[in-house]
């Protein structure tokens, strides 16, 4: 393909017409990385927004000429705000890769993806576009300088917007740390008092029962606040390995402790498979222990069973933890994951938030559904 040929339609780009001569601030540059097999697309790109700039900041141009190549510059540094990627490289489907692999496998959505192909027969479905969250897709004989300049702009405003919800969602997680340090600080104030006062009063004062009620709900108060603090502390979902049978284990082993709190004579039904999975140790454990805690507090109360089952499935670790409890009824289906909802009184309702939570930040999927017995099964999908 000749670089003349990407940009044929357009007529003012090569019309000899000077541009205005703007001011460009020395901001930090957008990161672009160029995804494509052959050289003049490169050229011809940086020649084509070699000027142009957003909200005064430039863009700065990386190369990369094969999706495996594109992968490692992402993985080094994931602070790119646009790929322009090529479909059909090294294979058919390359850039198609490339785009799962940076939402599924460095689980990167932030950077806003454009694809290109010169070869129209091979075009993605919309459903994929859709899945991987594409931001535009052009085959490279319609692509003129201005719709090049309007796909970058939006990418780019796109890009700024969502990381400005994740500052925000960092800043609200950073005050609730603040808050929750505080209210704790008065908790224990609070229960240090009751305590001497309980004391000073002695078991037979008519005081006992409100100074009783007043610790109780103290402590439900330092509940509300830890699980508030273990949400907000849930900042980064880092890749790293972690081998599913030996974390599920131990969570399982936490789990049997709080049966045992609650009075429940449970039996499990354990089948972890040896998988390793990307993700944090301690945020995959905390997303099985919460799942069978909540399994056990439903299960059914004369003869409570709780079943943990792990498989694989292709590209996909399947994690299905169920009881033999009721059912989530249809009216409450839609706001178990919602911080603080709970059909219990003495609950909190953080813990399927946390879970939901920790899905979110590796793109796992989590279904809720009833088994044929009628208990509540919760599946949770990871990729490979």
């Amino acid at each position: 393909m000749h670089s003349d040929d990407l940009f044929a339609e357009d007529e003012l780009l090569f019309s000899g017409e000077e541009a205005e001569e703007s001011t460009v601030h020395k901001l930090e540059p957008w990161m672009v990385l160029i995804v494509d097999d052959e050289p003049d697309v490169h050229s011809m790109t940086r020649m084509v927004l070699g000027d142009f700039a957003f909200e005064n900041r430039p863009l700065e141009f990386v190369s990369a000429h094969s999706g495996e190549e594109s992968l490692e510059i992402l993985k080094a540094d994931p602070s790119f705000a646009v790929v322009l990627l090529d479909v059909v490289m090294e294979t058919n489907t390359a850039g198609l890769d490339v785009a799962r692999r940076i939402r599924n496998e460095l689980n990167n959505q932030f950077i806003r993806i454009i694809l290109r192909t010169g070869q129209p027969g091979f075009a993605p479905e919309h459903q994929v576009i859709t899945e991987l969250d594409i931001n535009d897709y052009w085959q490279k004989a319609e692509l003129t300088s201005r719709r090049l300049t309007t796909s970058m702009t939006t990418a780019l405003r796109s890009y700024r917007d969502l990381r400005k919800i994740e500052l925000n969602r960092e800043s609200l997680a950073q005050m609730a740390k603040s808050v929750a340090h505080q209210i704790r600080n008065r908790t224990m104030t609070i229960n240090g008092f009751t305590n001497l006062a309980s004391r000073k009063l002695g078991p037979h004062s008519e005081a006992t029962e409100y100074l009783e009620t007043i610790s109780h709900e103290t402590a439900r108060l330092e509940d509300i606040v830890n699980s508030v603090s273990e949400f907000a502390a849930i900042d980064r979902c880092d890749h790293c390995s972690s081998d599913l049978k030996e974390v599920g284990e131990k969570a399982i082993d936490l789990c049997r402790g709080v049966a045992k709190e609650l009075g429940r004579d449970v039996h499990f039904e354990i089948d972890f498979v040896a998988q390793k999975i990307d993700s944090r140790p301690d945020l995959l454990s905390k997303v099985i222990f919460e799942l069978v805690s909540n399994a056990i507090v439903f299960a059914d109360e004369q003869q409570p069973q709780v079943s943990i089952k792990t498989r694989v499935e292709g590209e996909v670790c399947l994690l299905v933890v169920s009881d033999n409890g009721m059912c989530i009824s249809n009216e409450d289906l839609p706001y178990i994951f919602d911080p603080f909802f709970t059909t219990r009184p003495e609950a909190v309702g953080m813990g399927l938030s946390i879970v939901n939570r920790i899905a979110s930040g590796y793109n796992w999927d989590i279904d809720v559904s009833c088994s044929d017995e009628g208990g509540a099964v919760f599946t949770l999908q990871i990729p490979l």
